[in-house]
């Protein structure tokens, strides 16, 4: 096992929040890039709470303690 392997820690979940627009997640991962955190991003449909039959797309931004260390000589599948 390499030293560097040994030496990783995963970033911690800090907080999570969830927003209505693409400008207001893209808002929220530039205040964490400032802060030098990393994020994770994604969307979601869920249930609209007027109307039970359609569905309203929200976005999930969970912002951990650093970015995620990513292996520039892993290949990818």
């Amino acid at each position: 096992m390499s030293q560097d392997v040994a030496e990783f820690t995963a970033p911690q979940l800090l907080t999570t929040h969830i927003v209505d627009s693409a400008a207001e997640a893209l808002e929220a991962v530039q205040a964490a890039d400032v802060l030098d955190l990393g994020v994770r991003v994604y969307n979601r449909l869920v249930p609209d709470a007027d109307d039970a039959e359609s569905l309203e797309e929200e976005w999930v931004v969970e912002v951990y303690t650093s970015a995620p260390a990513v292996d520039p000589d892993a290949d990818e599948d």
